[in-house]
């Protein structure tokens, strides 16, 4: 027979405290000396916290390692390339002027159009239509909207747009198909945004005597800013890489100029990144990685530029 294993007389929970105090709980039983004692199942627990934490921060890690060596590796290749010529001097002069320009005029024009469409459509479905079926049928339309491939979009826009309403490889079929990528995000995003205001705001505002419209444009919509903001823009940075929307809507290796018009076609970084690597018979990668980090800097750009949007908002409308 081996040596009785000791337990507590009382079956009551040991006070963490107490027990690193005294080392005996307060029935009077002294753990230290018992073969199961609370340090032995608290020094598990913390090893089990330990390795969970662990587990759940690798995965993190190896993202960030990912993002890292994405920046390192074109920053390394593309910078020896960009220099102010590069990016002043015009496309038929070996520059990227027209590229750059054109993109920021997609992005600008698609955050124009999709901004008030994705916020009122985001108004409507949180404030105004009933928790039913058209909800619920809106909602899932925009989720399987989110889903469609970025070729598929650009198909549509060729055929409806460019072919059907006759604008042809413009500016505006560009604005018009992105817009139809971004939607789907600007609305998810500002539904968040919305839902977060707390429903005490729209209360008060209402026993005031306020109109439900004036509720929601002079406490609803302000309060809710730096969530709208963020979204918008992390939509449009979203589509600012993309390639195949734009194919057959908008862009164009050469043109001489930038659009006057919105019914002109445009130069895209994408784009011409896309030809330089895939239509040109020669490929010059230094030129080609040039162009991915000036890409990348306008990606990075609009993020930064959304999260300190995020912060001065967050300051303004703190409660």
């Amino acid at each position: 027979m081996g040596k009785p294993t000791l337990s507590c007389p009382v079956r009551v929970r040991c006070d963490t405290l107490h027990y690193h105090l005294h080392s005996q709980c307060r029935c009077g039983f002294n753990h230290e000396k018992g073969s199961k004692g609370c340090g032995s199942n608290m020094k598990a627990k913390f090893v089990k916290e330990k390795a969970l934490s662990f587990l759940l921060a690798f995965p993190a890690v190896i993202l960030l390692l990912a993002f890292l060596s994405i920046i390192l590796f074109i920053g390394i290749k593309g910078l020896p390339a960009v220099n102010w010529k590069m990016l002043t001097t015009s496309v038929q002069k070996g520059g990227i002027f027209e590229s750059i320009v054109g993109t920021l005029y997609l992005l600008a024009g698609t955050l124009l159009i999709a901004t008030p469409l994705g916020v009122a459509t985001a108004v409507y479905l949180v404030e105004y239509a009933p928790k039913g079926r058209v909800n619920r049928i809106i909602t899932q339309a925009l989720n399987n909207l989110a889903g469609v491939p970025s070729i598929v979009f650009g198909l549509f826009g060729y055929v409806f747009f460019c072919r059907f309403l006759g604008l042809g490889i413009s500016l505006l079929s560009g604005w018009l198909t992105l817009t139809c990528m971004v939607l789907p995000i600007i609305v998810r995003g500002s539904q968040e945004a919305l839902r977060m205001v707390p429903k005490s705001f729209r209360e008060a505002a209402e026993a005031l005597g306020a109109p439900k419209w004036r509720v929601i444009k002079d406490v609803v919509l302000p309060t809710a800013t730096p969530g709208l903001a963020t979204s918008t823009i992390l939509g449009v940075s979203r589509v600012a890489g993309e390639t195949a929307a734009i194919l057959f809507t908008c862009s164009v290796f050469l043109m001489k100029g930038l659009p006057s018009t919105p019914f002109q076609p445009v130069m895209v970084l994408t784009y011409q990144l896309y030809t330089l690597l895939v239509a040109s018979p020669s490929v010059s990668f230094d030129r080609a990685f040039a162009m991915a980090l000036v890409l990348l800097g306008v990606v990075v750009i609009l993020n930064i530029f959304a999260y300190l949007m995020r912060v001065h908002y967050r300051k303004k409308w703190k409660w």
